[in-house]
């Protein structure tokens, strides 16, 4: 799909998902490090638990599809091996803190520069000090999850990091669009903390609309409505599972409730009520909604003895919406995963584990694994042969003074 493309990638952690994206739809992308080896090699977890530079889980499912090598960009020699090989990409993508590593090089007219930073480069926050949890704070979703008598939740895993990558690797297709067709290099920044605000699209669009912006707080309802939860534990975890009146979904809620009469958990006569009308009385103050209550209890007993898998093989059976919460045991053991071949084993240190192998899957292109996350320095003496036109006895110098 890219073939005809080459990227080079400063590698920093926030720019690995970028890259790998445009790998994965065939482009070259070459991933550059200082030599000691880029930050996100240090990122856990590791496998068995034992750090090192090539043990990384993370490094290894960001950095697929990818040739890397190292350079010291601060170096003399460094700078100007750089300002070579920048002449022989189309893309370059960096996450810049203060200093471009284009300070200095002469730019070639044709590349796009895509710029991954952690706040605007100019504004107030500039030059704030962040971590991942700060950005995602600063983009607004911690602020909707959770419950209102405790701290907010945060996602488990650097989730503006990957938000930044994805729109990034969005911005510099865009910007390769605008090159060909314009014939002007373009210049894409990408915000993390704008990216990481996008998951609360909604939020965004209330605020500027002149609404009331919503905040956490305790499940509400309309007159004697019953509070009919989302989530329900089960005997090995939890589910979630659409219980809802109205008219587009109350026809799934009444097969929950012929599903939890067989259980022997509801009552056949309120299994026969009609709960879209029964829902709206309460809503009115015309009924207690003593009914749903009972439902949304009988639901909550009966899914405490059934496990996710059973709950969903359930709501198969009876045609209603029910989700596992799945931890990442689950994910790695999900049989529709592996159907449609989402892993793939890929060697990390020592050990051979399964590893994302793509991020979606098309109809007229196959995203595979064409090679591994590369080891340090795996393909320099290759990259510096043919790009920069350095002999052997140059990067041999070179590695000898420390500049690869």
């Amino acid at each position: 799909m890219l073939s005809d493309v080459r990227v080079l990638e400063i590698s920093a952690p926030g720019t690995m998902l970028a890259g790998q994206i445009l790998g994965d739809l065939g482009a070259d992308v070459v991933t550059l490090e200082p030599p000691g080896g880029a930050s996100g090699r240090r990122l856990g977890p590791y496998v068995d638990g034992r750090p090192g530079l090539e043990r990384g889980l993370t490094w290894h499912a960001l950095n697929r599809n990818k040739r890397g090598m190292t350079l010291d960009r601060r170096s003399a020699d460094g700078r100007a091996i750089l300002a070579d090989l920048i002449k022989h990409f189309d893309v370059l993508i960096e996450w810049v803190d203060e200093v471009s590593c284009l300070e200095g090089v002469e730019r070639p007219e044709t590349l796009v520069v895509c710029e991954i930073s952690a706040f605007s480069r100019t504004g107030p926050k500039s030059r704030y000090a962040w971590t991942d949890a700060v950005l995602s704070a600063a983009g607004g979703a911690p602020a909707l999850s959770g419950d209102a008598d405790r701290a907010p939740l945060f996602f488990p895993v650097p989730q503006a990091m990957m938000e930044a990558g994805a729109e990034a690797a969005v911005a510099a297709l865009a910007g390769l669009s605008a090159r060909d067709r314009l014939d002007v290099a373009q210049t894409v920044h990408v915000q993390t903390r704008v990216a990481a605000m996008m998951s609360t699209l909604g939020r965004m669009v209330v605020a500027r609309s002149g609404d009331r912006v919503g905040r956490r707080g305790a499940p509400r309802s309309i007159g004697a409505m019953p509070v009919i939860p989302g989530m329900y534990e089960c005997a090995d975890g939890w589910v979630t599972i659409t219980v809802a009146f109205l008219a587009a979904f109350v026809a799934m809620t009444q097969r929950i409730a012929q599903w939890l009469v067989v259980e022997g958990e509801l009552p056949p006569e309120i299994a026969g009520l009609d709960l879209q009308a029964r829902a709206q009385a309460a809503m009115k103050g015309d009924s207690d909604g003593s009914d749903l209550r009972v439902l949304a209890d009988a639901l909550a007993r009966a899914c405490k003895r059934k496990t996710k898998a059973e709950l969903i093989e359930i709501s198969r059976t009876y045609r209603f919406m029910a989700a596992p919460a799945m931890t990442m045991a689950d994910i790695a053991a999900f049989e529709h995963y592996r159907e449609r071949g989402l892993f793939a084993p890929q060697t990390v240190g020592d050990k051979v584990v399964d590893a994302p192998a793509r991020f979606a899957q098309f109809s007229d292109y196959e995203i595979g694994v064409r090679r591994p996350a590369p080891a340090l320095s795996e393909h320099t003496a290759e990259i510096l042969t043919v790009f920069a036109g350095l002999s052997e006895p140059e990067v041999q110098a070179l590695f000898g003074q420390g500049v690869i």
